[in-house]
Order: structure tokens, then sequence, then C-alpha cells
């Protein structure tokens, strides 16, 4: 059982002790400049905190080009802050128990495709009550 995790390398959540969490609150994974996606396994291990995870986020990760495929089904994910990640151009299906997300200085087809302003994959998103992109 964890509340916070602060990480700048995936991979490390497939190591022990923290491969056998079953119970994380927060999870930061921040500061990577080679990470381009999370491999099956990490996505998986995302299943394994889906009701217990609430905040997410992902902080100047530069190289990093997709987020797991595995959120839908992340059933306590309240908040979602995307910071600093320039390669993201698409969101994955995000779980309807999300509250907030907060997108910022990422790349700009982001901010197109989800803007307020009749962005092509706005809908995706309508769900959520608290959206902020820039």
């Amino acid at each position: 059982m964890l509340n916070d995790l602060y990480i700048s390398d995936s991979s490390l959540l497939l190591m022990e002790p923290l491969r056998s969490i079953a119970y994380l609150k927060q999870l930061w994974i921040t500061y990577n400049d080679e990470v381009d996606s999370f491999p099956n396994e990490v996505e998986q291990w995302f299943l394994t905190v889906r009701s217990s995870l609430s905040d997410l986020q992902f902080f100047r990760l530069k190289s990093l080009q997709s987020l797991p495929s595995t959120f839908e089904s992340l059933s306590s994910l309240q908040f979602l802050y995307i910071h600093g990640v320039p390669m993201l151009r698409e969101l994955p299906n995000l779980p309807p128990s999300l509250e907030c997300l907060q997108i910022e200085r990422c790349h700009p087809e982001l901010k197109e495709r989800y803007g307020e302003d009749g962005g092509s994959d706005r809908h995706k998103i309508v769900h959520i009550p608290d959206i902020f992109i820039c």
C-alpha cells in the first residue's frame, strides 16, 4: 500500500516491490527525455491500481508520444495532468471518473484536437467537468 510515488522511468514499475503494489493514490512520472511510449507490461501494471489511482501526472517527458491505452479502465482516476510532453499528439480514451484534465506545454495539435473552440476530438473529453488546455 502506497499513497504517492514519483518516478522518472516507468520500467521501475515492473521491479519489486513496485510490481506488487495493489494500492496507489498518486503517481508522477517525470523528467525523462528517452521514454517514447509505455511497454505493454507497464500498461498492464496500471490495471493493478485502477481502483485506487486517483491522481496521475506526466511532467517533462520530452519524447513521450503515447499514453497507456488502459487509461479508460482506471476507474478511480479523477485528476490527469500532462505538462511538458511536446511529442504527445493524441489522448487515449479517458475514464468517466475523470474530474479534471490539465494539459500544458504540449504539442499544439493537442490543443487543436481537444480545444473548446471546435476541436475534432473535443467530444472525447466533454464528460470531464474541469478542462484546462494551453
